[in-house]
């Protein structure tokens, strides 16, 4: 029995004119920050056709706003749109060579797409170009481009390195929890695990993977209440392990 991979980013001008125009751009962005929280707003309701909008109309009004372009790649690929998505990755890029927020969106459309060497270069490109705020996204995303090569050694650098970056981030310590895992380091797996669960809410594979790592420590005590928890949200995995390894235990967790 193993565990579960849940894994599906500008002149001068005559001085007549300067007033007129100077209130017109300030009117423009302050436009432009309202669509932009409108846009993140439809995106955390769900509704991406909403969001897809808003980030056109900023675009209309300012085509080179990276904040949009990224938005625009996000949604699509939200929208489980990969061939625009990666279309407009890849056109910004060419205009934004410099740009690493745009090589980490490709890198996790590579990701997706399963082509995880094309990522590593995209990641690469991204850590290469890094500023400050982002990097451990950019160490994320190359971490689970390692991961799903095996390259374990290296998936793991990466995710401690996202971890000492931005240590309030479930996504890291779950996936250096599942390379712990693989590495046979349960006790590190487990301690991963739970840090998951100070970021984030439990899922079914999480409570099943937990309960794995304290049963290859022998800790059956430890570990059905993890595995009842999990068949109780519709893991069948983790009913066979209960009905199996734990009869005697009581099906609850704190």
């Amino acid at each position: 029995m193993v565990i579960l991979r849940s894994m599906r980013f500008a002149g001068l001008i005559l001085l007549l004119f300067l007033v007129p125009v100077k209130v017109s751009v300030a009117q423009d962005d302050a436009r432009i920050k309202t669509l932009l929280v409108e846009a993140d707003a439809l995106i955390v309701a769900n509704n991406l056709r909403g969001a897809l909008e808003k980030a056109g109309e900023v675009l209309a009004m300012s085509p080179d706003n990276l904040t949009a372009l990224q938005k625009q790649i996000n949604i699509y690929f939200l929208m489980d749109d990969d061939k625009e998505s990666m279309r407009l990755a890849d056109k910004a890029i060419g205009l934004y060579p410099g740009a690493p927020d745009f090589y980490y969106l490709r890198g996790i459309i590579h990701n997706a797409k399963e082509k995880y060497i094309r990522a590593l270069d995209d990641f690469n490109n991204a850590i290469n170009r890094q500023t400050s705020g982002n990097q451990y996204r950019y160490y994320l995303g190359r971490g689970v481009a390692h991961l799903n090569l095996l390259e374990y050694d290296q998936a793991q650098a990466d995710f401690t390195t996202s971890i000492e970056l931005n240590d309030t981030v479930a996504s890291a310590y779950h996936s250096r929890a599942m390379v712990n895992y693989e590495l046979k380091d349960y006790a590190g797996a487990v301690n991963d695990f739970l840090k998951t669960l100070n970021y984030s809410e439990g899922n079914s594979a999480l409570y099943f993977n937990l309960g794995m790592s304290y049963f290859r420590l022998e800790e059956k005590d430890k570990a059905c209440p993890y595995f009842h928890k999990s068949c109780t949200m519709g893991n069948t995995n983790a009913c066979r392990m209960a009905l199996m390894e734990c009869a005697k235990f009581i099906p609850s967790v704190p």
